[in-house]
């Protein structure tokens, strides 16, 4: 009885989570919130702490800060009021003095240094020099559509192209706190967990069913190891009612970059990535997008011989086109000191 308790309490509020994220503009009052978990306001914030480590008020600054010093580094040229205002804040004094207190710095100086804000929050070291500058574009042949051959030092290749994709409904279980894409014991035990609940409910049937990792909150440019969290998922029909720990939610439609490796290692996959990130995005004409980028996984990797990977891994993006959009704003040159 008591774990089927915490479990509910565990849906619940990472229900909660889910809607701060999707909602950082938006109202995230007590009344709200407490709405959204079907807690009364005075139990629920009580239930979040104990939940999360967090008070409920300082949880949503530090969405809010995280997502901005994230927007800050990789859509610079969107202007820093504006990103301001588009992460939550009531006015860029306030932003400024909040954004301040948690990084030690102005909104200005992190973006005038934000590749060396990285490596100071960022814990692991990237093996980002691996992949070589043989980047081609070309455009296919069936869809029309510009694809990007990225050709890495030992020969292997991959792809990058932008497809629209729809809005996938998922179950998942997710893992809050540090975690290591290479840590095959803590991934196959949460996949243990959550094909324990999908596959007696005949839930899981692959190739129709996807198999995925989600990146649910924080990003390791911006957010300390302990504050991550990730999720492991599977794709549902829309109308499928969740139990216990596994909790349902949306990947919205939208513009995706993707990543297609096959039979590629881990550390492959993880070069990619970064390619996609330090190189791509910048002479693409794309930004990244809101929402969270996630991992489409396309095999399981114990039952090859060599333990590879073949996955597609998806960005949001949307066109880099903020001033043509915003007409009154006349130059990205405001700073906040």
């Amino acid at each position: 009885m008591e774990s089927t308790s915490k479990s509910e309490y565990v849906s619940r509020i990472n229900r909660v989570v889910d809607y701060i994220k999707n909602n950082l503009d938006g109202d995230l009052s007590l009344d709200r919130l407490a709405k959204v978990a079907h807690f009364s306001k005075f139990y629920f914030h009580r239930v979040f702490k104990s939940m999360t480590g967090e008070n409920l008020s300082g949880f949503v600054n530090r969405m809010r800060i995280e997502r901005s010093a994230y927007v800050l580094i990789h859509n610079r040229q969107v202007p820093i009021t504006s990103v301001a205002l588009d992460c939550g804040f009531s006015s860029s004094a306030v932003y400024s003095r909040e954004f301040k207190n948690y990084y030690n710095m102005t909104p200005t100086q992190w973006r005038k240094n934000g590749d060396q804000q990285k490596s100071k929050i960022c814990k692991h070291q990237s093996k980002f020099g691996e992949v070589t500058d043989n980047l081609q574009m070309y455009i296919d042949s069936f869809t029309q559509q510009p694809i990007w051959r990225v050709t890495m030092q030992n020969k292997s290749e991959f792809n990058i192209d932008v497809r629209h994709m729809p809005e996938i409904t998922i179950a998942y279980v997710r893992h809050n706190g540090f975690y290591s894409m290479q840590d095959k014991t803590l991934f196959q035990s949460l996949f243990a967990r959550l094909f324990a609940w999908a596959v007696p409910r005949n839930l899981f049937n692959p190739p129709a069913t996807k198999a995925m990792t989600v990146f649910s909150s924080g990003h390791p440019d911006v957010t300390e190891p302990e504050n991550l969290s990730v999720d492991v998922c599977i794709s549902i029909d829309e109308e499928t009612v969740v139990s216990g720990e596994v909790c349902k939610r949306c990947i919205p439609k939208g513009q995706y970059a993707v990543v297609a490796m096959t039979e590629a290692t881990i550390d492959e996959c993880s070069q990619a990535w970064d390619f996609l990130f330090n190189r791509w995005l910048s002479g693409s004409g794309f930004q990244p997008g809101d929402g969270a980028y996630y991992i489409n996984h396309l095999n399981n990797p114990e039952e090859h011989p060599l333990k590879r990977h073949s996955v597609e891994m998806y960005l949001p993006v949307n066109l880099c086109d903020y001033f043509s959009r915003n007409p009154k704003v006349q130059t990205p040159a405001d700073s906040l000191e």
